[in-house]
Parts: structure tokens; C-alpha cells; sequence
């Protein structure tokens, strides 16, 4: 969804001309600064975005007439001038008395566009997440004693459907699958280092990747979970590069079957609209305000650089040590069986030391805000970093969608 249908009401007390020139005004302001599609229409067409522009005072009981046919919450847009602002906080008053939602977008086009982009991708989000394929391929690991999601929950609330795939029918694939040169040569070329891996490690981490892809395309996945370990005991390699490149191809894939996690790397990864990094929680400086993140594999695409390693705890098969640029990030998990918890917080990517005790990927992260929670009230190990500030729009989707 990348539009905003706009509703207009106003006094007929006012001149039209003068009327007619501001709310052009108004939005072509929006549009020019928001790059999304903004059109005026007598009533929603259900494909856009509704919003409601108050142009003037004295149509607050046409507005609460149009609201009553809206679904929530109403958006009302307003304006300095032509009583706009006190009609709107009139309305929004009385939406909330009958025990409504909605909020009022008041100030220079650039800021009332960003709020309306917010809307836009959390709307959007909510969109696709529901009534999507889910995969679970294996069953979750049996050290995940705290990240399970209710089944029904995920089918009854959200629509979505869970499709279980047996791991056995994973390897059988994997098994049957050759890998060549040019597969591998895709991987390698731009690593600034191929350590540990053998040759035929690489094939065979290909070969995992291609795998699991049909296995995608076959049931139609729109993202998956995987129990990943059982691909180390059984196959003597990893899902490490498979999930890296899957998350790339814009397929949220998560590790160990941890599936609170894996709806964390899902979402977060369409309100971006960009992949996102999964990875376990190494390190917790309450008084500094630090953590530290690291798996052994992550999105080619948020890193400057990377090198080929081993898997860190098995010490076999492919991981991946990606070097993720400084910069602002935001990290968070959603957590529950309902997914009805939340931890975000925005913080700066820095450079730090590597260790040979962790996971391939690691990174540093200063973070805004305190951060005790991860040590009293943890939702889970694993979190989701994504690059940029986000904390508003994740905060603003579970609030809209997920709060109970």
C-alpha cells in the first residue's frame, strides 16, 4: 500500500476559492514531501490509506459521520489557520469519549508526511504478515524452552498458517542436490577470506541453500523457521549460508525453530522493507548501556564486508563472520506465545573487538534507554537488529496490532 486517500470536509461559511487553493495547498505539500500517492475522494475505496482533512471549523459532526464508517483509527489532518486545530481536538475528544481511536497530524507537510508513511508501512505490514505461509521445518530445538507461539493464536488472530515440514524431508533433498563452481563462486567471490570451509563444504553449504529454496517455492512460504542443528548432526554442514541468503532474497528465515523470533524477523523485515539480522544476546552492560549480538549468519546485504568461516560451536561446515557498518540501529523482539510482549530500543552499531568465543557475526551496540529488562524480564535470547531508527513504527504496529 502506497496511498493515502484523503476525505475533506469544510464550512460552507468560507469562501471556495480561497478553500479550494488551501486545501490544494495542504496536499500537494504532503505529497510532494511524503513520495507516496495522495488523492482527494468522496469516500474510501478500501485500496488507500483513509485520512481526513479538517480544512475548516464547524464540521465536526460531518467528520464523526464519516469516522463511524472508517475502520480505526480515524486520522485527521490539520492546519494553523480556519479553526482547523480546535475542530480537530474537538472530534478526537469525542471519538475517544465513545471509546474510539485516533490521533490528530498537525504541523509542516515534511512532518505530517512522515507520520502518514508510518501509518502507511504499518498498515501495509499487517497486510502481508496476515494470512501468509508460514514454515516450521523441523521442530523447534529443544533448548528453546521460552519462544514457542500459540498455534491457534497465529491462525485465529492473524490468519496465518503454519506448514510443518519434516526436517527428514529436508535432508532427503539435500542429498540429492549438487552444487557447482559457479553456485559456490556466488558466495565466495567478494569475501575478503575463505578460512576453515573445504571445498567440498562450500558445495555442500550451496547445496543446503538450494534445498531449502525449492522447499519455499514448493509450499509457498512467505518466511520459515528451521531446526538448523539437525543439518550439523546429520549432514555434517549448516543452514548458515542458506539463511543468509534466503533473508536476502527478501524471505525471512529464522534459525533453531524459534518461532517468537522468527515473527520478529518477519514483521521487522516489512516495516523496513529490507532484510533483517536475527542473532543471540552475548552481552548485557546495564551501567554502560551496551550489548553485544552475534550468530553465525547474517544478511550479505546490511554488511560492508565478510569472511567465510567455520560453524562456531560445531567447528564444521560454512558460517559467516559479516562485518556490519557503524551506524543507527534499532533492535527488538516481540515475546509471549501471543506475541502480546515487546522490547525495542534504538541504539549505534560500533566497532568491536572479535572473539573466537562467540558466534561468526558480532557487533557492538550502544543503546538508548535502559536496557536491566534483558536481565530481569527477558523475552527470549534472540533478538532482531535492524538498521536505521524504527522505534516508533514497531512500537506504533504492536501497539496497533498486537496489544491485547
Amino acid at each position: 500500500m502506497n496511498k493515502v486517500e484523503v476525505i475533506v470536509r469544510a464550512s460552507s461559511l468560507h469562501g471556495k476559492r480561497e478553500i479550494a487553493r488551501l486545501k490544494e495547498s495542504i496536499l500537494s505539500g504532503i505529497r510532494t514531501a511524503g513520495g507516496f500517492s495522495v488523492s482527494e475522494v468522496d469516500f474510501p475505496s478500501g485500496e488507500g490509506f483513509p485520512a481526513i482533512l479538517v480544512l475548516t471549523g464547524g464540521v465536526e459532526r460531518e467528520v464523526l459521520k464519516v469516522v463511524s464508517q472508517l475502520p480505526p483509527p480515524a486520522i485527521l489532518i490539520a492546519h494553523p489557520g480556519h479553526n482547523s486545530l480546535p475542530a480537530s481536538l474537538e472530534i478526537l475528544a469525542r471519538i475517544r469519549q465513545d471509546g474510539g481511536e485516533g490521533r490528530i497530524l498537525f504541523g509542516p507537510p515534511e512532518e505530517i508526511a512522515a507520520r502518514l508513511s508510518r501509518e502507511l508501512r504499518v498498515v501495509s505490514a499487517w497486510e502481508e504478515l496476515r494470512f501468509s505461509r508460514v514454515g516450521l521445518i523441523g521442530e523447534p530445538s529443544e533448548w528453546l524452552v521460552a519462544s514457542d507461539v500459540d498455534r491457534a493464536f497465529l491462525k485465529g488472530r492473524m490468519g496465518i498458517e503454519l506448514i510443518k515440514i519434516p526436517i527428514d524431508e529436508l535432508i532427503a533433498r539435500v542429498e540429492k542436490t549438487r552444487a557447482s563452481r559457479r553456485d559456490v563462486a556466488r558466495f565466495t567471490k567478494e569475501a575478503v577470506e575463505v578460512a576453515e570451509p573445504s571445498a567440498e563444504e562450500l558445495r555442500g553449504a550451496v547445496a543446503i541453500y538450494k534445498a531449502i529454496r525449492e522447499l519455499v517455492d514448493e509450499y509457498r512460504l512467505a518466511a520459515f523457521t528451521i531446526r538448523c542443528f539437525d543439518l550439523v548432526t546429520q549432514v555434517q554442514n549448516t543452514g548458515c549460508y542458506a539463511l543468509s541468503r534466503l533473508n536476502d532474497e527478501r524471505v525471512p528465515a529464522g534459525c533453531e525453530g524459534d518461532m517468537q523470533a522468527l515473527f520478529s524477523l518477519y514483521l521487522g523485515s516489512l516495516l523496513i522493507d529490507r532484510p533483517a539480522f536475527m542473532a543471540n544476546v552475548t552481552a548485557v552492560d546495564v551501567k554502560a548501556g551496551k550489548i553485544h549480538l552475534a550468530h553465525c549468519t547474517c544478511p550479505l546485504s546490511l554488511a560492508s564486508g565478510y569472511a567465510v568461516r567455520s560453524h562456531f560451536e560445531s567447528g564444521i561446515g560454512v558460517g559467516i563472520a559479516a562485518r556490519i557498518p557503524p551506524g543507527p540501529c534499532t533492535v527488538f523482539r516481540l515475546g509471549g506465545e501471543r506475541l502480546d510482549h515487546l522490547f525495542v530500543r534504538e541504539g549505534t552499531i560500533e566497532e568491536t573487538p572479535l572473539r573466537e568465543d562467540l558466534c561468526r557475526t558480532q557487533l557492538g551496540i550502544a543503546i538508548e534507554g535502559p536496557i536491566d529488562t534483558l536481565l530481569t524480564e527477558p523475552l527470549g535470547n534472540h533478538h532482531i537488529l535492524l538498521p536505521g531508527r524504527h522505534r516508533e513504527t514497531v512500537e506504533h504496529f504492536f501497539t496497533r496490532f498486537l496489544t491485547p
